[in-house]
């Protein structure tokens, strides 16, 4: 989603998303380049199991406060609502990745994260 993309999402009640908050618009542009490209590889490696969402205080404030980010770029994984998992700052891609794969197979079991 570009960040002057302001048409809702629809996203199926049983898939997760992968919340990908970016830092604003005036900030280090390749970062930001960066992130958008990281989050267009995990869309890929996730096998469509997450969508994955890029989101920025600019066109969507009140999400980014409603899950009180105290630091970006941050990832939130969800799924029916309920946040599996959080990280907050710079993170790679396989961390993500290993990250939202295990959250995923977790709830899919019924056991609470960790």
């Amino acid at each position: 989603m570009q960040s002057s993309d302001t048409s809702p999402v629809f996203v199926p009640a049983k898939a997760a998303v992968l919340l990908v908050f970016m830092p604003p618009e005036g900030a280090d542009r390749q970062q930001r380049q960066s992130l958008a490209a990281l989050a267009d590889t995990l869309q890929r490696h996730l096998d469509g199991s997450v969508r994955v969402l890029k989101l920025d205080e600019t066109t969507h404030p009140d999400v980014v406060r409603s899950f009180d980010i105290a630091r970006l770029p941050a990832f939130v994984l969800i799924r029916r609502g309920v946040e599996l998992w959080r990280h907050e700052g710079l993170a790679d891609e396989q961390t993500l990745t290993q990250a939202s794969r295990q959250m995923l197979a977790v709830g899919r079991n019924g056991l609470s994260a960790p």
